[in-house]
C-alpha cells in the first residue's frame, strides 16, 4: 500500500469511527462561543476590562487546538485505559508502515480542526455582529486563519504525545501545558503588558496581514517536523500496557 493510500485509509477509518460522535465536538465549540463571544465583543468595542484579559487568552491558548479532537469515550478514559497505546500497538501489527501512521492522525485530526473552527469562528462572527460589533469581514476571517495557523500546530504537539508515549505521560503532559499557558495569560495581565487576543486583532486591524501567513507557514513546518517526530517515536516506544 502506498505511502498517501496507506494514510488517507487509516483517516477514513478514523472518520467513519467518529460518525454522530462528532456532535460532542460540535457541543465543545457551542461552549467556547458561550465564554469568547462576550470576552471578544468588548475586545472589538474597544473595552479593556485588565481582570478578563488573562481568560480570553488562556481559553484560546489551551481550548482552541482542542478543536483538532473528537469528544469520545477513547479520549476521556484514556489516562485509565492507555487506549490509545492499544490501538497503536494493533496499526503496528498492520502492513501498515509508522509514516503512515502519522500522516494519517495528522491528516484526520487537521480535517477535524478545518470544520470545527470553521463553525465556531462564523458563528462567532455572526453573533458578534448581531450584538452590533463593528468587525471588517476581511480582517475577521485573517484573525481566525491566525488562530487557525496556531492551533494546529499545538494539536501537532498534542498528536505526538497522545500516539507517542502512554496514557500517563500524556495526561501529564496536558497538566503541564495547562499551567505553563494559564501562568503565561496571567503574567501578561499582571504585568501589563497586552492581550494576545486583543493584539492579534488590532495587528490585522492595523494592516499586519501577514501574521495570519506566518502563521500558517509555522503550522506547516510543525506538521512536516511532526510528521518525523511521530514516525520516529512509534518506531522506538513501548508499546506494553
Amino acid at each position: 500500500m502506498g505511502l498517501w493510500k496507506g494514510a488517507w485509509y487509516l483517516t477514513k477509518h478514523e472518520l467513519t469511527k467518529d460518525g454522530w460522535k462528532s456532535l460532542f465536538t460540535l457541543l465543545f465549540v457551542g461552549y467556547l462561543l458561550l465564554f469568547t463571544v462576550p470576552l471578544l465583543k468588548d475586545v472589538a468595542s474597544g473595552q479593556r476590562d485588565v481582570m478578563l484579559n488573562w481568560a480570553m487568552d488562556f481559553i484560546y491558548l489551551t481550548l482552541l487546538p482542542c478543536m483538532g479532537f473528537v469528544l469520545n469515550q477513547t479520549m476521556m478514559r484514556y489516562w485509565k485505559d492507555n487506549s490509545y497505546t492499544k490501538k497503536m500497538a494493533y496499526w503496528r501489527t498492520l502492513p501498515i508502515s509508522s509514516k503512515q501512521i502519522a500522516i494519517g492522525r495528522i491528516t484526520h485530526l487537521t480535517i477535524v480542526l478545518v470544520i470545527t473552527q470553521l463553525v465556531f469562528f462564523i458563528l462567532q462572527f455572526l453573533i458578534l455582529r448581531n450584538m452590533g460589533a463593528e468587525i471588517s469581514v476581511l480582517h475577521f476571517v485573517l484573525y481566525a486563519i491566525f488562530w487557525f495557523g496556531y492551533s494546529l500546530s499545538m494539536a501537532v504537539a498534542y498528536v505526538y504525545w497522545e500516539v507517542g508515549h502512554s496514557g500517563k505521560m500524556y495526561f501529564l503532559f496536558n497538566l503541564i501545558y495547562i499551567f505553563v499557558f494559564l501562568a503565561i495569560s496571567i503574567s501578561l495581565t499582571y504585568f501589563k503588558v497586552g492581550n494576545i487576543v486583543s493584539a492579534s486583532l488590532q495587528a490585522i486591524d492595523d494592516g499586519h496581514w501577514w501574521i495570519a501567513i506566518a502563521s500558517i507557514a509555522v503550522s506547516v513546518i510543525a506538521i512536516l517536523i511532526g510528521v518525523n517526530r511521530i514516525e520516529n517515536r512509534l518506531e522506538k516506544r513501548s508499546y506494553s500496557a
